[in-house]
């Protein structure tokens, strides 16, 4: 990718593409259901009724369950894959997930929103 500059972008780093991973709503409530439950192997569907369920608590918004599912398998659960959130089966829409994995990778990205705090007030 070029900028408007035709200066070349830069690929993203894995601090950058977890950050970009949970800019998501869903993306996040992914991680979330993963943390809440016991499970290793989780159900693509079982994953989407579970955002359903949880949009409809917060807002008025009432999603389609079939489409949430499809945005799950196409875009949401690719992107925490590419950020090494989840381990994704594509055939089967079974995503593996690891609790001390996730966990981990949240504490990095915390890391590095306290050092810019630490660094704004510092500078």
């Amino acid at each position: 990718m070029n900028y408007q500059d035709g200066t070349a972008a830069e690929e993203p780093t894995p601090i950058g593409r977890a950050f970009a991973a949970l800019s998501d709503p869903y993306r996040r409530s992914v991680c979330r259901y993963a943390m809440r439950t016991d499970a290793v192997q989780l159900d693509h569907v079982e994953i989407a009724d579970y955002i359903v369920d949880r949009t409809r608590e917060g807002t008025s918004d009432d999603p389609d369950r079939r489409t949430v599912a499809t945005e799950l398998r196409h875009v949401h659960l690719p992107k925490l894959e590419d950020a090494g959130l989840v381990e994704y089966d594509r055939e089967r829409g079974v995503v593996r997930a690891d609790r001390e994995t996730i966990a981990a990778q949240l504490d990095r990205l915390r890391e590095t929103v306290a050092d810019l705090r630490d660094s704004r007030v510092d500078g």
